[in-house]
């Protein structure tokens, strides 16, 4: 019982856990079935890759942290207990329908299976539109919006047709979603960094102008998606996004607290981002780009290492430790971006493709690995200093 109302005590302790150790199991199950011919992912093996790596993995994450953080931002009580367990379950039952049942195949078992795993995100942003409509926070009403979008495409993955699209959808969904939260925490964690140090604060910088027009980007790309405009226009749409986040990092100055993994790495995630966005455009533009390199560079290089550096800081935050990464913490850092480097030169053609796959698959379970390693104590005991969460 204690164990109980510690995890569920908070958002961030069950879901956080969930997507580091499924990162692990699922990226095992897909070297099991690209290199051993393992038969587990059905008869769409890619499109149940990329379902389980958003809804499961990228969906986790965001969860553990809006859950945790939409009370802070709402001054509200956040979900725990059993309405926590009960959420938690949901996600959990979603992942075990996509294991035990082909949803590619046209079968009864299959639509039962989608329609169970389409039961999160709604509850979720049930969840978060509460305390959000309660309080007037309007500011916060976009992150309600993205998770009804992002439940439409895993809706629309259940149509073979439309999956690949629903994909691409639900990765410009999730850019948007890391867009706004590291938008919020990258300069403001950098300011405050360089505050506690007496050094020049005021040399980050943040532009409403230009955080709105880079936003806007991403929303006038997914919609590009969404009504199949040419590869063209989708690819200066995504060159133009590039160079507005680009232009969005540099003015963080990220680079002022490179002494601070648990900063800089914020700062690494989002150039991911700014190198996933130039690829997309460039791949648009040029055949001699497979369309596949932006998509590892957003997969595996943003949402790898942004996933990793918010999980490890509110970890430590929230359970009342230092916020100092753990002795070997850079590591994970580390493997996350050879993975991605890995994914990318094999799209490219630049790497052996076996080596490459491989090579990717592990650096993404060893880092995964040892946030287990390093966290996993902390978010399944109590608070260090006594206070509940």
């Amino acid at each position: 019982m204690q164990i109980f109302r510690t995890v569920f005590a908070a958002g961030f302790r069950p879901f956080f856990s969930a997507c580091a150790l499924y990162a692990i199991v699922l990226m095992t199950a897909w070297i099991g079935v690209f290199t051993f011919g393992w038969s587990m992912a059905g008869s769409q093996p890619n499109n149940w890759h990329a379902h389980e790596m958003i809804h499961g993995v990228v969906v986790a994450a965001i969860a553990g942290f809006l859950l945790t953080a939409v009370p802070k931002w709402t001054g509200t009580r956040p979900v725990a207990g059993a309405p926590l367990a009960l959420l938690w379950l949901l996600w959990l039952a979603g992942r075990v329908v996509f294991w035990v049942t082909d949803t590619g195949a046209a079968n009864p078992a299959g639509r039962i299976a989608e329609g169970i795993d389409l039961l999160f995100l709604p509850a979720l942003a049930l969840a978060m539109a509460w305390p959000i409509v309660k309080t007037g926070n309007r500011r916060n009403l976009l992150i309600v919006v993205v998770l009804a979008a992002l439940f439409a495409t895993n809706l629309m993955q259940g149509f073979a047709p439309l999956a690949q699209k629903a994909n691409i959808l639900a990765l410009d969904l999730v850019l948007l979603l890391m867009a706004i939260i590291a938008g919020r925490i990258g300069p403001a964690f950098t300011r405050n960094w360089l505050l506690k140090r007496g050094l020049n604060a005021k040399a980050v910088r943040v532009h409403g102008w230009l955080d709105i027009l880079a936003l806007a980007l991403i929303v006038v790309l997914g919609l590009a998606t969404l009504f199949s405009a040419p590869a063209q226009i989708v690819g200066t749409i995504a060159l133009a996004a590039g160079l507005a986040h680009l232009a969005r990092l540099l003015d963080w100055q990220g680079w002022r607290a490179w002494r601070d993994p648990l900063v800089w790495v914020l700062h690494l995630g989002y150039a991911w981002i700014v190198v996933a966005l130039l690829l997309r455009g460039i791949a648009s533009h040029t055949f001699a780009l497979p369309a596949s390199t932006w998509i590892h560079a957003l997969g595996v290089g943003a949402m790898g290492t942004l996933i990793l550096g918010v999980m490890a800081r509110a970890t430590l935050g929230h359970t009342g430790h230092e916020l100092r990464l753990p002795r070997g913490g850079w590591i994970m850092f580390v493997s996350i971006a050879i993975a991605a480097i890995a994914r990318i030169g094999n799209a490219i053609g630049g790497f052996d493709h076996g080596f490459a796959l491989t090579l990717a698959g592990l650096a993404w379970i060893a880092a995964f690995a040892l946030f287990g390693l390093l966290f996993f104590p902390k978010l399944l005991r109590p608070r260090i200093d006594g206070h509940p969460g």
